[in-house]
């Protein structure tokens, strides 16, 4: 019997960090094999392939480019985007100051160039960045029609992990909602307790036990380990801390640090990309008044 493939498709700058850390402890917990996909040379430019060849049972696929998608197996997904103009707000504080550079060449040039000018020709550059490596136009080549593959906005996911985990899990058919009794709980600690050591020593313990459907209880644990005050440093989501990598975490920032020109600088790169993905109902969206006049 083939074992499904589970899969989750993300972009740069939409939580990915955060929600594959989420992921990779259930796998751990659950016994599933799950494997950090962030570029192309990472699975030989062949995804198709690399998932046969390892056996991997779940994807976390953070750059997403639905070229490398196709081929795939039948699987179920989930994919997750962010307003693209917070990408472009995100992604200048954390080239200028957090991000690693490991595998990321073209980011030390990059990081020198927004360290040497100011926040408003930064921002310049930023949106120019993206577009030259595609962040952004990942997202726009998507397709958002695919029955099995529930598309979700970060700006959904951050406020209310629980609902959508407990969300994404179901449309994967890996929830498991049963109430675990007193009874049950020492038999399913033990299986927990021994995927977790396959996960740490896989030679001393070679073998798992799948725990597929994942109960229920468990994720909401996982996540609540997981929440943003965890990732940065106790701050709550909306504190801003401009030198971590887990900066703000809420939505819409972008209109605190957009101008006029930036927003018709990204108008121009960028096209209607905002209506598209439906952060915005019209071409004529912009911001209220200049950065520094409010």
């Amino acid at each position: 019997m083939t074992r499904p493939l589970y899969a989750y498709f993300g972009h740069h700058k939409c939580a990915s960090t955060w929600i594959h850390s989420i992921l990779e402890t259930i796998c751990a917990d659950g016994g599933l094999s799950i494997a950090y996909l962030y570029a192309p040379r990472n699975f030989g430019d062949d995804l198709a392939r690399h998932v046969a060849e390892k056996q991997i049972d779940f994807i976390s696929y953070v750059n997403a480019d639905a070229r490398f998608v196709e081929g795939l197996p039948a699987y179920r997904g989930f994919h997750v985007v962010r307003d693209p103009r917070d990408i472009v707000v995100s992604g200048y504080f954390s080239h200028k100051n957090s991000h690693p550079t490991d595998d990321f060449p073209e980011l030390p040039a990059h990081r020198d160039k927004l360290k040497s000018c100011s926040k408003e020709e930064g921002l310049h550059a930023e949106i120019e960045f993206s577009f030259t490596r595609q962040v952004l136009g990942e997202m726009a080549a998507w397709d958002y029609h695919q029955a099995h593959v529930l598309e979700l906005r970060q700006e959904e996911l951050t406020p209310d992990p629980y609902r959508g985990f407990l969300r994404i899990l179901a449309h994967l058919d890996l929830l498991d909602e049963t109430h675990i009794g007193m009874r049950q709980r020492p038999w399913l600690y033990a299986r927990l307790a021994l995927n977790v050591l396959h996960w740490h020593h896989e030679k001393l313990v070679p073998f798992r036990s799948r725990i597929v459907p994942f109960p229920a209880e468990r994720l909401l644990g996982i996540v609540h380990d997981h929440r943003f005050s965890n990732f940065a440093g106790g701050r709550k989501e909306g504190q801003s801390d401009e030198k971590s990598h887990y900066r703000k975490g809420v939505a819409g920032d972008w209109k605190n640090h957009f101008g006029p020109e930036h927003v018709a600088h990204f108008k121009q790169v960028y096209a209607d990309l905002a209506e598209r993905l439906g952060y915005e109902t019209s071409a004529d969206w912009g911001v209220v008044s200049p950065v520094g006049a409010r």
